[in-house]
């Protein structure tokens, strides 16, 4: 664990923020490589990023918050901290960080469904780099284990979020594997989907199935927080292959 990388005299730089711009940077990358290879105005993927950066850490924080509303009804300002990493929930951010894409893909008259696809690539690429910062930070650990690869965070990490210090699985670093899993799978295979959206639909679906999985083994401070994204992750699967399944019975052959 490394909460500091490292600092510059009066400026520290701290292991999670430096992986969460790096996340962005390589989903930036990503997305503009995509779209570059599908004649889209590509540096438009500028504005994209800027978009889904700001609406996802506001969406990840709104979801937090409205999970854990306990925690800030007396003191309701401190719901505003969007720089707290450890109150961040990646289903909000993902909901509306797409939502502030679609707004600039709506301004900018693009193919929705194509700039979709680009960040059903990018976006497993980028999580699997913040789960780095989450592992150093001592963020989103998981569950007490026995395993030879459990891992023992500093005394007063685990204490903040209610459990003893004891070894732990190593949750981040499970999801990290899984999310570069999807990456590499949905690389090889993104020139088979039929329409544009479905790389992105994928990556919904195969993510969906690595939260409910790795939430098994993931620390809540509630008990039912395991529970309530199992739920989540399964519902959306559904919705999206059902929405998969019904674009290749609707839409003709033809891309």
């Amino acid at each position: 664990m490394k909460p500091e990388l490292f600092r510059v005299g009066p400026l520290t730089v701290h292991s999670y923020g430096f992986f969460l711009a790096l996340a962005f940077i390589v989903g930036m990358l990503v997305s503009f490589w995509y779209l570059r290879r599908r004649f889209v105005d590509a540096y438009v993927v500028f504005e994209l990023v800027l978009a889904a950066a700001v609406g996802g850490i506001v969406g990840a924080r709104a979801f937090y918050v409205i999970g854990h509303w306990s925690e800030f009804s007396s003191s309701w300002w401190e719901a505003f901290k969007f720089w707290n990493v450890q109150g961040l929930v990646f289903y909000g951010g993902f909901i509306l960080g797409v939502a502030a894409a679609a707004a600039v893909v709506k301004m900018r008259g693009l193919s929705i469904g194509e700039v979709l696809d680009s960040g059903g690539l990018a976006v497993p690429l980028s999580l699997a780099v913040a789960r780095v910062g989450c592992y150093l930070n001592g963020c989103c650990f998981g569950k007490s284990s026995g395993l030879p690869w459990a891992v023992t965070f500093p005394a007063g990490t685990q204490a903040t979020m209610g459990m003893p210090p004891n070894p732990v699985h190593p949750t981040q670093i499970y999801e990290l594997i899984m999310d570069l899993a999807i990456f590499v799978v949905l690389l090889a295979v993104h020139k088979r989907f039929r329409y544009r959206g479905e790389i992105m639909l994928a990556f919904v679906m195969l993510y969906a199935v690595a939260r409910f999985a790795n939430e098994f083994f993931r620390y809540h401070t509630k008990p039912s927080g395991s529970l309530f994204f199992q739920v989540l992750s399964a519902a959306a699967f559904a919705v999206a292959g059902l929405v998969l399944l019904f674009r290749r019975r609707l839409l003709p052959e033809a891309r």
